[in-house]
C-alpha cells in the first residue's frame, strides 16, 4: 500500500509540471533474426529422422518498437510493441489454439504477440505496466537459467507449465537496491481465465536468486493451476557461472503434479561461450512419467550484433508422460542444430 501511495505522488506532481520542462519523446525500432538448421533422430512414430529449419534455439525472431517520454518530476511514460515471426516462412508467431489460463485464442498468431504494453515509471516508487506481457514466472525463472528460458520446446522444461505470456495483464514492480519485487494480475474478462502472481529477486555479490508463485484459472474457472518456483545463478571463478532451479506445478481438479529441476554450467572465454545444461520434468497422478533433457551449446560471437552457434540435445520420455510436438514416440531423441543470430 505504501509503495502504491509513493507511486501516485510523483504521478500527481508530473501532471502539474509545466509542459516546457518535458523532454521530447523518443521512439526506436529494433529487431532480431535467429534461424536454426536442425537434424533430429526418431522424429516420428516410425523412427525416421527429420532435417528442418526453425526459429532460434534460445531467442525468438522479432521486430519491435519502443518509445519513452519524460513527464518530469522523475516520471516517465513508455510503450513497447513487439512482433514475433518465423524467419523460415515469414509467418506470425505466438499462436494460441484456444483461450485458457490468461490467454485469448489466436489460432493464426498475433500481430504483436511477444509484447504489447504501455506503462509509467516513477523511479524508486515503481513501474506500472498494462497489456500483453511476459508472466512473472517466465521473467524470474530466466534469472536461474543460461540464455533465460529457451525459445524452442526441445530445449525447455519450464515454460509449458508456467506459460510465457498472458493477455490483459496489470503488473507492478519495485526495485530497492539488490532486491526487486513484482506483482501481477490477469483480467480474465470472462473469456480466458484470470490469474495472479508474485515474485521477488536478489542480485548482489555474484548471486542472482529468484522465487515466484502464481495461480492461473482456466477459461470456465473449473481448474486452477498453481506454480511455485525458486533458483539462483552463481558467478564462480573467472568466466564460470553455475545455475540451479526447481519448479512445482499442481492442478486442483485433475490433481496432476509436476516437479521440474534444471541445472547448468557456463564458461566464457574470448569470443566463445560454452554451456552444458540438464534437467528433468517428473509428472505424477495423471499420465505419470518423466522427461529428461540435456543440451550442449557452443556460441561464437562474430561481433556485438552477430553470432554463430551449435546445439547438441538429447531428450528421453518415459512412462505415460505426454508426448511433445517434436517427439511423437517414447524413448530417446538426439538432435544437432546450427544457428545464426543477428540483432539490429
Amino acid at each position: 500500500m505504501w509503495a502504491l501511495l509513493r507511486f501516485q505522488a510523483p504521478l500527481v506532481l508530473s501532471l502539474c509540471a509545466p509542459p516546457a520542462s518535458r523532454a521530447e519523446p523518443s521512439v526506436s525500432v529494433y529487431g532480431l533474426l535467429d534461424t536454426t538448421l536442425r537434424h533430429a533422430t526418431h522424429a516420428d512414430a516410425g523412427g525416421s529422422s527429420l532435417f528442418s529449419m526453425n526459429d532460434g534455439a534460445f531467442t525468438g525472431s522479432r521486430l519491435g518498437f519502443r518509445g519513452t517520454e519524460d513527464l518530469s518530476s522523475g516520471m516517465k511514460a513508455f510503450f513497447s510493441i513487439e512482433q514475433g515471426l518465423d524467419p523460415s516462412a515469414g509467418t506470425l508467431m505466438q499462436v494460441t489454439a484456444a483461450a485458457n489460463y490468461g490467454q485469448t485464442a489466436a489460432p493464426a498468431g498475433r500481430a504483436f504477440g511477444r509484447e504489447a504494453l504501455v506503462g509509467l515509471n516513477a523511479g524508486s516508487a515503481g513501474t506500472l505496466t498494462i497489456g500483453r506481457q511476459y508472466t512473472l514466472a517466465n521473467v524470474y525463472s530466466g534469472r536461474f537459467q543460461p540464455n533465460a528460458n529457451p525459445n524452442q520446446e526441445v530445449l525447455a522444461l519450464l515454460v509449458g507449465h508456467q506459460l510465457i505470456r498472458q493477455d490483459n495483464m496489470v503488473q507492478y514492480t519495485v526495485d530497492a537496491g539488490p532486491v526487486s519485487a513484482s506483482v501481477s494480475a490477469t483480467l480474465g474478462e470472462g473469456m480466458n481465465g484470470a490469474s495472479w502472481a508474485f515474485a521477488v529477486a536478489y542480485k548482489a555479490d555474484g548471486v542472482d536468486a529468484a522465487a515466484y508463485s502464481s495461480s492461473m484459472h482456466n477459461v470456465d474457472n473449473s481448474e486452477t493451476r498453481r506454480v511455485l518456483g525458486t533458483g539462483a545463478a552463481f558467478k564462480l571463478a573467472s568466466g564460470w557461472k553455475a545455475y540451479l532451479g526447481t519448479m512445482k506445478r499442481r492442478d486442483s481438479l485433475s490433481r496432476q503434479t509436476n516437479t521440474v529441476w534444471v541445472g547448468a554450467l557456463a564458461y566464457s572465454a574470448g569470443s566463445f561461450v560454452y554451456t552444458l545444461s540438464a534437467g528433468e520434468d517428473r509428472q505424477r497422478r495423471v499420465a505419470a512419467g518423466s522427461r529428461q533433457l540435456a543440451w550442449l551449446h557452443v556460441d561464437y560471437l562474430l561481433s556485438k550484433r552477430t553470432d554463430l552457434y551449435v546445439v547438441l540435445d538429447a531428450n528421453r520420455i518415459t512412462g505415460a508422460y505426454p508426448l511433445t510436438a517434436f517427439m511423437t514416440h517414447r524413448g530417446q531423441q538426439h538432435g544437432a542444430a546450427l544457428g545464426v543470430r543477428h540483432r539490429f
